[in-house]
C-alpha cells in the first residue's frame, strides 16, 4: 500500500511533531515570524493594480513578492473570512465557537493535519517555499500596517497554514465528508477513545444545508477547430461553488517578472489561482466522484489489549496518542486520538470503530501542482504538471492556443482488488481490501482533441464527454473507479453544443449564462398525465389547477426575471427532489401545496421568478453563514437551481421564516476565453457578488448585477491591458 509506505519513510517526523503539543505551533510561530522591516522591503516589490470592479492585479519582481501581494489584496478584501480559514483549516474552531465544534476539531488532529502540514513546509521545494512565505508574510503586513484590525484568533499568519486549510478543505471535508460518517458517529468514537462523554450537541463545520450540498456542482466546456470561429480553442469555466464561508472564490490576477502571469481563482487562504488561464492555456475542474477514499470497519476484540485489532490471520496495534484543544471559555481539554494503519479511527458504527483514509492524503505536492499547472505554457508542459496527480479533486478540462483540447478524470484512484463494496465500509481484517498504490495518469477516463471538436462535464460520467465515439469506454476501466451518471446540466449542454455547426465567441459567452431548466422537457409529460388522470377523477380540483397547467404546458422552460413558471418548478422541486417514483397524486398535490403557499405568501400563484429569486450579501453569524432578510436590499436573479439544468446556477433553497429564496451559491467566477492561435488571448469573467466583502466597498455587489443581466466583464491579461485599465495602483502598506 502506496499510502502506507510513505507513512513509515516519515512515521519519525510526524511522530515528534504529534508528541507536541500547542508549544510546537508557538515555538514554529518564533522561528518563522518575519522582522517588520523584510516586509516593507518586499511589499516594494509589489504593486497592485485595481481595474472598474476592484479586481486586483498583481505584480511582483519574483513569484514570491506576488504571492506576497496576494495575501495582501485577500487580507484587505476579505479578513475575516481569511482568518476563519485557517482557524478552521488548524482545528481551532473550539477555541471561538465553544464545546460545539469539539469534535470538528478532533477530527481534524485525529488527521495530523497541523503535523503533515508543517513538515510539508519545511520540506518543500524552494520556488513553494518562497510563495508560502511571501503569501503569510502579505497578510502579516497587512495586520501590521492595520493596527486598528479586530482578530478574532490569530495575531500571526503561519507559511504553513494554507497547506493545513487545503487539506482540510478538500480531504477532511470533500473525500472524509464522501464517506457519510455522521456527526453521532463520530461523537461516539471520541466517547469511547476518549472514555468521556460529550455532553453538548456537536456542530458539522463548516455548515451546509444539506440540500444546498446536494446542488455543489460545477459546469466546463471546450470547443476547437470547425466547431468554433478563429484559431486555437474555446474554454467556459463555470464552478458552481458556496458564496459564503471557505468555499467561495476569489479573483485574482498575478503576474511577475520572472514570466509566470496566470488569472483565475482561488480561496481565501490560497497563495496562488488554482481554477484559471494563462496567454497560452487554461483549465476548468468540475468535481468528480471517483473512489478515492475508503473507510474500514476495525475489529478490536482483546479486551485485554484494547490496541489491538484483527488483520489476516494475525493482529496488529494500532497507535494511539495524547493531544490538546482549547476550547472557549473551558479551558484546555486533554484529548486522545488512534489510527490504525488504514488510516485515523473517528467514527463507531454498531459498536464497531470505523477508520478512513483519503488518496494521496500524507503526501505532498498539492500546491506545488497548481504552481506548476499556472506556468504551464503548452499541453506537454501542463501533462508534466498533473502527472504527480496530487491535485485530487475533479475532472479537468483544458484548451489551449494550439488547439488542443483535453478532458481528464483527474484524481489519483488507489488500485483495489475487484469484487468488494468498496462504496460502503470494509472489512478491516481481510488484507484483500488495502489499497496496492494508485492508477497512473494514463490509466484515467480521458479524451483528447475529439472527432466531435467539443467536450462538456457536468459532474458527470465520463463516457459520454465528447459525444462521439472519441469517448473513453467504460469497459475499460475497473468498476470501483467511476461512480458518476447523468444530470440536467450535462443535457442541456449537450442541447447547446450540438445547437451551433459553428460557435463565434459572442455566442459562446451568451449561452455560457443560459437559463432553460432543461428539467421541465422530462418532467412535462409527468405534470400532462398526473393532470388528465386529476382531470378524470375529480374535475372539480382539477378546475382549480387549469389556469397553473395551462401557463406551465405553454412554457418553453427558459427561466426569465419576468416569468412565474420557474417560481412554481423550483417551489415543486423542493417536494419532488427527484423522486422517480413520484406517483399522479404525488405530483399534483405537491403543485397544489406550491400554489396555497406562494398565495399565503404574496396573495397570488404568479409570483416573477425575479421576485422570488434574489441576491443578497447580508451579515454573517460567527461560523460566516449568512443572516439573510426579507426587508434588506437584494437584486433580482434569473440563475436556476442546479438539478433543473441551465449554465447560469443559484443555490436558493427555501428558508424558514423567509418567503424569498436566496443564492447561496451557484456560479461563482464564471469565464469565457478564446485561445487564438494568431492573436491576444480573448477573456472575459465575472463574479458571484464582487472583490470585496465590505458592505461599503462600491465592488461589493457590483459584479451581481452584471450577472443578474447575463454580462461578462474585461478578464484583463496582458499587463499593458493592466496598467491601461488600472482604476488605482499602489504598494501594500500605502493608504
Amino acid at each position: 500500500m502506496r499510502h502506507v509506505t510513505y507513512r513509515i519513510l516519515v512515521i519519525g517526523f510526524i511522530l515528534f511533531l504529534s508528541s507536541c503539543s500547542s508549544e510546537t505551533e508557538n515555538q514554529s510561530s518564533e522561528n518563522m515570524t518575519t522582522e517588520p522591516s523584510a516586509y516593507a522591503a518586499q511589499a516594494a516589490n509589489v504593486t497592485i493594480y485595481r481595474d472598474a470592479w476592484g479586481v486586483p492585479h498583481i505584480h511582483g519582481k519574483s513569484d514570491a513578492d506576488t504571492a506576497f501581494g496576494m495575501g495582501y489584496a485577500q487580507a484587505e478584501d476579505n479578513f475575516a473570512q481569511l482568518e476563519l480559514g485557517f482557524i478552521m483549516g488548524t482545528g481551532r474552531m473550539a477555541e471561538i465557537i465553544g464545546e460545539e465544534a469539539l469534535i470538528s476539531d478532533w477530527v481534524v488532529h485525529s488527521f495530523e493535519n497541523n503535523e503533515l502540514s508543517i513538515r510539508d513546509y519545511e520540506m518543500a521545494s524552494p520556488p513553494v517555499k518562497a510563495l508560502l512565505d511571501g503569501y503569510a508574510a502579505g497578510i502579516n503586513y497587512y495586520m501590521e500596517t492595520h493596527p486598528e484590525l479586530e482578530t478574532r484568533l490569530l495575531d500571526h499568519i503561519e507559511p504553513w497554514y494554507s497547506l493545513a486549510l487545503i487539506r482540510r478543505w478538500y480531504h477532511l471535508g470533500g473525500f472524509l465528508g464522501r464517506l457519510r460518517f455522521t456527526t453521532e458517529e463520530r461523537t461516539a468514537a471520541f466517547e469511547a477513545i476518549n472514555g468521556d462523554v460529550v455532553e453538548m450537541a456537536q456542530l458539522e463545520i463548516p455548515k451546509y444545508d444539506p440540500e444546498d450540498r446536494k446542488e455543489f456542482g460545477s459546469n466546463s466546456w471546450a470547443a476547437n477547430g470547425p466547431k468554433i470561429t478563429g484559431q486555437g480553442s474555446y474554454l467556459f469555466i463555470n464552478p458552481h461553488l458556496p458564496a459564503f464561508g471557505i468555499g467561495q472564490t476569489y479573483e485574482a490576477h498575478m503576474f511577475s517578472d520572472e514570466g509566470w502571469n496566470m488569472t483565475g481563482y482561488a480561496r481565501f487562504g490560497y497563495p496562488v489561482p488554482y481554477i484559471g488561464f494563462n496567454e497560452n492555456l487554461g483549465w476548468m475542474s468540475t468535481d468528480n466522484f471517483s473512489n478515492q477514499e475508503d473507510s474500514w470497519i476495525e475489529h478490536f476484540d482483546d479486551p485485554e489489549n484494547p490496541l489491538t485489532y484483527r488483520y489476516g490471520d494475525d493482529t496488529r496495534e494500532a497507535t494511539e496518542w495524547t493531544g490538546e484543544i482549547k476550547i472557549k471559555d473551558g479551558g484546555v481539554r486533554t484529548v486522545k486520538f488512534r489510527k490504525t494503519h488504514h488510516g485515523a479511527v473517528v467514527a463507531m458504527r454498531d459498536g464497531k470503530f470505523l477508520s478512513g483514509m483519503m488518496a494521496r492524503y500524507d503526501e505532498p505536492g498539492w500546491l506545488d501542482q497548481w504552481y506548476n499547472m499556472g506556468k504551464a505554457s503548452n499541453i506537454e508542459e501542463f501533462t508534466t504538471a498533473i502527472e504527480p496527480q496530487a491535485m485530487q479533486f475533479g475532472n479537468i478540462m483544458y484548451a489551449d492556443r494550439d488547439g488542443n483540447i483535453w478532458y481528464i478524470y483527474n484524481g489519483a484512484v488507489p488500485i483495489r482488488t475487484e469484487g468488494y463494496d468498496y462504496n460502503n465500509a470494509l472489512d478491516g481484517s481481510n488484507p484483500e481490501t488495502d489499497w496496492q498504490g494508485y492508477h497512473t495518469l494514463t490509466q484515467l477516463p480521458q479524451v483528447k482533441n475529439p472527432v466531435s471538436n467539443m467536450m462538456q462535464n457536468t459532474n458527470t460520467t465520463p463516457f459520454g464527454v465528447s459525444m462521439s465515439e472519441s469517448d473513453a469506454k467504460v469497459e475499460n476501466y475497473p468498476t470501483y473507479m467511476v461512480r458518476e451518471g447523468d444530470n440536467a446540466r450535462s443535457r442541456n449542454a449537450r442541447r447547446i453544443l450540438h445547437k451551433y455547426d459553428q460557435f463565434d465567441f459572442a455566442t459562446w459567452e451568451r449561452e455560457s449564462l443560459d437559463t432553460t431548466m432543461m428539467i421541465w422537457q422530462e418532467l412535462k409529460l409527468k405534470f400532462t398525465v398526473a393532470y388528465a388522470e386529476t382531470s378524470a377523477a375529480n374535475p372539480e380540483r382539477a378546475e382549480k389547477l387549469a389556469p397553473v397547467m395551462a401557463m406551465l404546458e405553454a412554457w418553453d422552460g427558459v427561466a426569465t426575471l419576468e416569468s412565474p413558471e420557474p417560481t412554481i418548478l423550483a417551489d415543486w422541486g423542493d417536494i419532488w427532489r427527484g423522486n422517480n417514483d413520484f406517483s399522479s397524486e404525488e405530483t399534483m398535490a405537491a403543485l397544489e401545496q406550491v400554489v396555497d403557499r406562494l398565495e399565503a405568501d404574496w396573495g397570488t400563484w404568479q409570483v416573477a421568478w425575479g421576485d422570488m429569486n434574489r441576491s443578497q450579501r447580508p451579515p454573517l453569524d460567527e461560523q460566516g453563514n449568512p443572516i439573510f432578510s426579507d426587508d434588506a436590499p437584494s437584486i433580482a436573479t434569473p440563475g436556476v437551481p442546479s438539478w433543473s439544468g441551465g449554465s447560469q446556477i443559484s443555490f436558493n433553497n427555501r428558508r424558514e421564516g423567509l418567503k424569498r429564496r436566496y443564492k447561496t451559491g451557484g456560479n461563482s467566477y464564471t469565464a469565457v476565453v478564446h485561445f487564438d492561435g494568431n492573436a491576444r488571448t480573448k477573456s472575459k469573467s465575472i463574479h458571484v457578488f464582487g472583490a470585496s466583502a465590505d458592505p461599503n466597498s462600491p465592488h461589493n455587489m457590483d459584479q451581481a448585477e452584471m450577472l443578474a443581466n447575463k454580462q461578462y466583464k474585461p478578464a484583463w491579461l496582458y499587463p499593458d491591458d493592466v496598467r491601461a485599465n488600472a482604476a488605482r495602483s499602489y504598494h501594500p502598506g500605502e493608504k
